[in-house]
């Protein structure tokens, strides 16, 4: 009589105390960062004394009013578009410069080169709070004060050193024998860098430019503090206009918020595996 051939079975795993207990943290900590999105999205919904009534209770009627409120009541349009070139300039200006001295770093090791990472380091410690005061007295004496170049430049000196430190990670992965290879056949540094690195280098050039896009996008401090023309207002600031001195519309303030968090949510959405490798990868020591 034959013997009758049980399939194997895989191990059993089972489910400890510690497993539930990081299981219930996890699942508070995500329903701690969604719920404030839900209670915005249905807020919107609401009339302002429907929300006055109750704070936490769902809409009884389902009115885009808000939006249209929203959009038609501020200048929505223009800030967004200042909010555009503003991080349209910074984000291009830093990629040039984290990519250039991102090579320099990787490629180039004289003696002096540890001394200006330790100089991009202490760069990256400093509080935007503290230079303040000085970027204040320089743009007011350079003319730049109330203009979108005012903002630009400094947005993109405060995200460069860490900018450069995400590129420097990068090309330090390539291998020292293409570039001397291109150097044996009589190519310039200047050939190398064009020619071999930087093709090389265009994903991670576009994961610093989706990071400083948000970035940039979502800055309140330099705009609030280094523009005064109402024209000029980028979107986070122009949502303050929707604050009211005895009376908010809060289901329209909360619709202008939602607004102007679609961009930078939309960006994270669809590339938060290259924003997470790059934040990741800046940090990668060799």
């Amino acid at each position: 009589m034959r013997a009758s051939t049980l399939p194997a079975s895989g191990p059993v795993r089972r489910v400890t105390p510690t497993t539930i207990i990081v299981l219930a943290v996890l699942t508070a900590h995500v329903l701690m960062v969604i719920f404030p999105f839900v209670w915005v999205a249905y807020s919107t919904l609401k009339t302002n004394k429907e929300f006055m009534r109750s704070v936490w209770a769902l809409p009884t009627s389902f009115s885009l009013d808000a939006y249209v409120g929203a959009w038609s009541g501020g200048a929505l349009g223009t800030y967004a578009m200042n909010s555009l070139w503003i991080m349209a300039g910074a984000t291009v200006l830093t990629v040039i410069v984290a990519t250039l001295a991102g090579y320099a770093l990787a490629v180039y090791r004289p003696r002096w080169m540890a001394g200006v990472e330790l100089s991009l380091m202490a760069a990256m410690a400093i509080p935007a709070y503290v230079a303040l005061v000085p970027l204040v007295v320089l743009l007011r004496n350079a003319g730049l004060l109330d203009t979108h170049l005012g903002v630009i430049l400094p947005t993109a000196a405060f995200n460069i050193p860490v900018s450069i430190f995400i590129m420097r990670a990068f090309f330090v992965t390539l291998p020292r024998e293409l570039f001397d290879a291109a150097r044996l056949d009589g190519t310039g540094e200047f050939g190398i860098f064009r020619h071999i690195a930087m093709p090389i280098a265009w994903p991670a050039m576009f994961t610093v430019a989706v990071v400083n896009m948000i970035w940039v996008w979502n800055d309140f401090l330099f705009p609030v503090v280094f523009i005064n023309s109402p024209a000029r207002k980028t979107l986070p600031v122009g949502l303050t206009d929707f604050v009211g001195e005895h009376i908010t519309n809060y289901p329209v303030m909360l619709a202008a918020i939602l607004i102007a968090a679609i961009a930078p949510l939309v960006l994270f959405v669809f590339f938060e595996r290259q924003i997470t490798s790059a934040l990741l990868g800046g940090a990668v020591k060799e």
